[in-house]
């Protein structure tokens, strides 16, 4: 095990943690036989994946405060997890007062992000998956579980996300049903659903894992035969390739060459989560914790019911900790970095109204990108996006539906682009990074200095050509520079 590290780098033994853990032998975890694919990033707001480019674009923009994502060199592979067994894991968000903290670090995060990775036999669109967050609360460290709280995971997480069908969202799933398992990661960008999460359980460093600790929740509810509803979630974070808390802020990524993996560079930048242990708990539906009787579930669930489990020990065996990389919007109080939207945006002339949007964090001293993105458009369209310091609404031409939102003077954020995407649909976009203009220009917008709480206003603009003024625009976006 890895347990919470005294000073933010140190790493400690490697070995069985809690004292009364069950033993799962190793031939429990199925091995991964397929290539781990790159289903992309999905819009929470919008409800769409997007194009491989801007996916690309919003991973790179991302601010990672949690990463375990390197797969285990000794051969990889995923728990299956049954429609009445819920999986917790725990890892660590550094930030909190007392503690020593990379830079950015802040005592509190805006949740905007996630990536998970599992395999199943499902079909997509029937691959049902509920997620929660639970600050300060330490799973197998404090001997929690079964049943901790009164009432459904849903009312007591800090965040509660549904990755259902019936939720709107199209979880990826087995191109041929039933068939071998099909494995999978997938980035979640929440928008509106994003979340607060305390850094260190609770804004403060205890240096006690079981105060210092988030806990994390894996719901599977896919329905179906039960060969097909199985949904296996991807064991990770090997500190033989990446340090504790590689990947996170500005610590140095591990570097994961696994024949699993079928995306990104190679070799590929992984994490080791930190705080992550050698466990996790299991709770099976009706099981009363410590009871070690599976009484509420026959299928899929080990005979020992509720309880924490470990493999036998890193390296020996597989590290048991689960795929989970979070990303925040900044800091909840204050610069939360939540843009705004204001103004009217106009309906193309194929029915299309684009959307503002920031993916990333706007940052004085930002060195990732701050894109931002104007959804929805047209497809096949020349546009850009152009900022200025005051709001306005005026008509952009007569019997046009669009409005001028940003006052004069404006300024363009190169380059002029293609929106891609299908012509005469809904599909296109445009981007723009704040981040890389602003430190282009020595720190100056329009004149004025860029400073920690500087804002400005955005907006996109596209050609449109049987439309008034042969162009549309999208509503406005107003945003404030964080530090």
């Amino acid at each position: 095990m890895i347990r919470n590290p005294m000073t933010y780098l140190a790493l400690v033994c490697i070995a069985p943690t809690a004292i009364g853990q069950n033993l799962i032998g190793p031939e429990q975890t199925i091995p991964i036989t397929t290539p781990i694919v790159d289903s992309g990033v999905f819009d929470w707001d919008e409800k769409r994946w997007l194009p491989d480019w801007e996916a690309h674009q919003l991973r790179a923009s991302i601010l990672t405060v949690y990463n375990n994502t390197c797969t285990w060199t000794g051969g990889n592979g995923f728990d299956t997890v049954s429609t009445c067994v819920t999986y917790f894991d725990e890892g660590r968000i550094p930030g909190g007062v007392g503690g020593t903290n990379p830079a950015g670090a802040t005592t509190d995060n805006l949740i905007d992000s996630f990536e998970i990775a599992y395999c199943t036999k499902a079909a997509a669109g029937t691959v049902d998956v509920k997620l929660g967050f639970y600050e300060n609360w330490s799973g197998c460290l404090q001997n929690f579980g079964g049943a901790p709280w009164t009432g459904p995971l849903s009312g007591v997480a800090t965040g509660y996300i549904d990755l259902g069908a019936a939720a709107g969202f199209p979880l990826p799933g087995d191109p041929t049903p039933g068939g071998g398992f099909f494995c999978t990661r997938a980035t979640i960008n929440l928008g509106s659903a994003a979340f607060c999460m305390q850094s260190d359980g609770d804004g403060f460093y205890d240096n006690l894992p079981r105060l210092d600790s988030f806990v994390w929740s894996f719901e599977n509810n896919t329905q179906g035969p039960a060969s097909q509803a199985i949904v296996g979630v991807i064991r990770a974070g090997d500190p033989s390739l990446s340090t504790p808390s590689g990947c996170t802020y500005n610590v140095p990524c591990g570097a994961d060459n696994s024949p699993w993996l079928s995306f990104g560079s190679s070799p590929f930048p992984c994490g080791h989560g930190l705080a992550t242990d050698d466990s996790w708990w299991m709770n099976v539906d009706n099981d009363m914790w410590g009871d070690t009787t599976n009484t509420g579930c026959t299928l899929g669930a080990p005979a020992q019911g509720s309880g924490c489990y470990w493999f036998g020990g890193y390296p020996t065996n597989v590290f048991s900790s689960y795929w989970l990389k979070l990303g925040s919007a900044g800091s909840c109080a204050g610069c939360s970095n939540n843009a705004t939207a204001y103004c009217t945006a106009g309906t193309t002339t194929n029915g299309c109204t684009p959307s503002m949007s920031l993916n990333g964090v706007a940052s004085t001293a930002g060195t990732q990108p701050a894109l931002l993105t104007a959804s929805n458009v047209e497809g096949q369209k020349t546009g850009l996006i152009f900022v200025g310091l005051q709001q306005q609404a005026l008509p952009w031409a007569t019997g046009s539906s669009s409005f001028f939102c940003i006052k004069s003077p404006t300024v363009r954020l190169p380059p002029a682009q293609n929106s891609g995407g299908t012509a005469g649909q809904c599909n296109g976009t445009i981007a723009a990074d704040i981040n890389a203009y602003v430190q282009a220009s020595n720190n100056v917008l329009l004149g004025q200095p860029v400073v920690p709480g500087f804002t400005f206003h955005a907006q996109g603009w596209f050609r449109d050509p049987p439309a008034p003024k042969a162009t549309n625009l999208t509503n406005g976006l107003t945003v404030t520079f964080c530090p």
